[in-house]
């Protein structure tokens, strides 16, 4: 029995248990599509790869060719590989290749997030979306969490790869360190939190360019070229004003901050530290998360 007047005690259970039923909603759109198991294999693919090259990189590192070399590169050489196997040369071999397949994962992330938004409109189901949920803002804040579930699926499989195979790369590399160190551990979770800050960045992304294939293109473009684009820039402007921090400052790029935050130490030469990476991507996750909800709320559906 309900008591006159006292609607808002059940209220907020209400829309709790709307927004769990809305969110199952969402994962099962997906579900029920081809993408994201085509999308988890790209990752386990791609995976696999950035493990293999990056072991092969690591290795010369370890082991340089010195007999191909000459007086000059073998004492650089030399130098590489001590370093490479003080504590802090191991820790860094083994977050790099522990947060292997992220380049490639944090892009099926956010493309994963674009098409559950974009998808609605290209299939014409927005409307009869918006008019089983009226409320519009409970609708994307279920597509957010379908595309950050779907976003840790993703993270969760390439790191399971990277954890078989890491500590079977150190031992067979004469190096060892405990993959539940501090300095590894923080690196992978950072790498989950920049899974989940893609899917949100592709989830905005999704409701400001409502048209599929337009959406796609412009976060791969965002993404891949973008990426290039901020290193070739400031290299260009760093040749006529020669300050250091020019050359740290392609962080405004959302790839280059994802690179920053899981690198301990510096990422690149004049690279900014991890923090300047997170709050980039912070930043982003937060604009377009705002503009998610925003363009949702205000725009006519038909």
């Amino acid at each position: 029995m309900t008591l006159l007047g006292s609607p808002a005690l059940g209220q907020a259970p209400r829309t709790g248990a709307g927004l769990v039923r809305q969110a199952r909603a969402e994962i099962m759109k997906i579900r029920t599509t081809n993408t994201w198991w085509l999308f988890l294999t790209g990752v386990v693919v791609f995976t696999a790869l950035a493990l293999w090259t990056n072991g092969v990189s690591q290795h010369y590192v370890l082991h340089p060719q010195l007999s191909t070399m000459h007086a000059a590169e073998k004492a650089q050489a030399i130098a590489q590989a001590a370093q490479a196997r003080t504590p802090a040369g191991v820790a860094a071999i083994a977050t790099s290749m522990m947060t292997s397949g992220q380049f490639s994962g944090v892009l099926f992330a956010m493309l994963i997030a674009v098409l559950a938004v974009t998808n609605e409109f290209a299939h014409q189901t927005a409307t009869a979306t918006f008019l089983a949920c009226p409320r519009r803002t409970r609708v994307i804040l279920a597509k957010l969490v379908a595309a950050v579930l779907f976003a840790a699926l993703f993270w969760l499989a390439s790191t399971v790869i990277d954890a078989v195979v890491t500590p079977l790369f150190l031992h067979a590399q004469h190096v060892s360190i405990s993959l539940t160190s501090w300095i590894v551990v923080r690196s992978v979770l950072l790498n989950l939190l920049a899974f989940v800050m893609w899917a949100i960045f592709g989830l905005g992304l999704g409701t400001l360019i409502p048209g599929q294939i337009v959406a796609v293109i412009t976060g791969l473009a965002s993404y891949l070229v973008g990426y290039a684009a901020v290193e070739i820039i400031f290299n260009l402007i760093y040749l006529v004003y020669r300050h250091g921090w020019i050359l740290g400052a392609p962080v405004i790029a959302p790839a280059v901050a994802t690179r920053v935050m899981i690198t301990p130490g510096r990422a690149f030469a004049h690279a900014p530290p991890q923090w300047a990476g997170l709050a980039v991507m912070i930043g982003y996750a937060v604009v377009f998360g705002a503009i998610g909800v925003v363009l949702t709320k205000r725009r006519d559906v038909t």
